[in-house]
């Protein structure tokens, strides 16, 4: 009996550690954009945007999540004040589509540029983070976890913070706001919202990645489908916060049926929702790649920054 009282008492402080530390900054250090990366913005960008880029602070962060150390990264303005953010969900999985000098400067760099601070999660096992990724399931906490880990940046105000996500960082995104109601906006770009149709119509992806990083995938695949599947539990997603949902129309990745799907749920649902259709775009949207930034900027703008209140979502009008 004592010995299972003591095991129980270890297990209790192990825990208490492991929750008291999730989101603690064990290393934070500034990195220098490449010279390649330096010069690729500026090729893509107007001077004026391209200066504002390359005069951030870059930092590549080692927090805690769940008792793993994960790999973050951070872009700040270098002036002080009080800024927005945003909490930045990448796609792919693995080593496909994770951070990376061209996409932090390019991406997140964008981001910061409007004067905000990002904050983007590589999620557990890579980049040198420990732990495995389970192509959402357990690597939630890492974008979660990165609430606190705003907390302690001094020019960050966590009374405003956004979510954004693409692809397989859009179901992120949904996860996200299934957790939580202290985001003031969401932008989701051809976000998975039912993982059923994409393994339909993809099954390489049942093959490649489902079916190796989510865990016991076969003996349990309906539920394991319908948990990454925003469709099913729309009704959770905390109604507080606004979401612009934009897709492509030929997007192949990320079939636009599943964010049409969703937005006939958030509807049904009444939950504050923009969404944007673009005509013959692709999985990023690159045909209109300046008019989807906008719209995002806008987004978080009026919501995050600007702290505007939410519309009246009962009918109304003449």
């Amino acid at each position: 009996m004592k010995n299972l009282i003591l095991t129980f008492l270890i297990f209790g402080l192990t825990f208490s550690v492991y929750s008291q530390t999730d989101g603690k900054i064990i290393e934070k250090r500034e990195f220098i954009l490449p010279d390649s990366v330096v010069a690729d913005i500026k090729e893509t960008f107007d001077r004026e945007t391209a200066d504002k880029i390359l005069n951030l602070k870059y930092c590549r962060i080692t927090y805690s999540s769940d008792g793993l150390k994960v790999t973050a990264y951070s872009v700040e303005p270098r002036e002080n004040g009080s800024y927005p953010c945003i909490i930045s969900n990448r796609g792919g999985n693995r080593d496909f589509g994770k951070w990376n000098p061209i996409s932090i400067g390019r991406f997140l760099g964008r981001l910061a540029s409007w004067d905000y601070i990002v904050i983007a999660s590589q999620y557990r096992g890579n980049d040198s983070g420990e732990g495995i990724e389970e192509f959402g399931g357990e690597e939630i906490d890492d974008v979660l976890n990165l609430i606190p880990v705003l907390g302690q940046i001094p020019n960050a105000d966590t009374s405003r913070i956004g979510i954004e996500g693409t692809s397989r960082g859009g179901m992120m995104t949904y996860l996200a706001l299934k957790k939580t109601c202290i985001f003031k906006a969401a932008v989701v770009t051809a976000g998975m919202a039912n993982a059923f149709n994409n393994v339909s119509s993809r099954p390489e992806m049942e093959k490649n990645v489902f079916s190796e990083l989510v865990p016991n995938y076969w003996a349990n695949k309906e539920t394991n489908l319908k948990e990454r599947s925003a469709v099913f539990w729309a009704d959770k997603l905390c109604d507080k916060t606004p979401i612009l949902i934009m897709h492509g129309s030929s997007d192949w990745r990320v079939l636009p049926t599943e964010s049409l799907e969703l937005v006939n749920k958030l509807y049904q649902y009444r939950h504050p929702t923009r969404f944007i259709l673009y005509e013959g775009a692709d999985h990023g949207i690159t045909e209109f790649r300046n008019d989807r930034f906008a719209e995002m900027k806008k987004h978080f703008d009026y919501y995050v920054r600007d702290n505007k209140t939410l519309p009246n979502m009962e009918p109304h009008g003449r």
